[in-house]
């Protein structure tokens, strides 16, 4: 379980490691708003390296949020790989998840991630969240 802040930067990404041989399990990462009302995008990131193989991503995300609401939602996805040379081993792929999300609260709010079917060569998993500026 990882932990960040929606504070005063712009950009916060939560990873947390996954089993690089086949990632199945489920995995929670926490952004910790600590300003109250705030505004932004959410994409996931995945952590990848060359074993990683697959050209649809299937993923249920569930978010618990500060006053403890649940959503839980699929999603599938293609993502774009495209490794910038041959000696790069790993990259960041990002899937666009939600857009315009409010947190309305402060506190914790926590995506859990699951993929449906099993992954080869993902290292880890999180939640970008970009904030908007007014």
């Amino acid at each position: 379980l990882c932990i960040a802040g929606c504070s005063n930067e712009r950009n916060i990404v939560v990873m947390t490691d996954v089993d690089i041989a086949k990632w199945e399990e489920p995995k929670s990462v926490t952004l910790k708003n600590d300003i109250g009302r705030c505004r932004g995008d959410l994409t996931i990131v995945m952590h990848i390296n060359r074993y990683f193989k697959a050209k649809e991503v299937e993923l249920e995300i569930v978010c618990r949020t500060a006053d403890s609401l649940r959503l839980s939602e699929k999603i599938v996805s293609r993502p774009t790989v495209e490794w910038p040379a041959a000696a790069v081993h790993s990259i960041d792929v990002e899937i666009p998840y939600r857009h315009n999300v409010e947190m309305r609260r402060a506190g914790d709010y926590t995506y859990t991630i699951t993929p449906l079917q099993p992954l080869q060569g993902v290292e880890s998993v999180g939640i970008s969240f970009r904030t908007k500026t007014n």
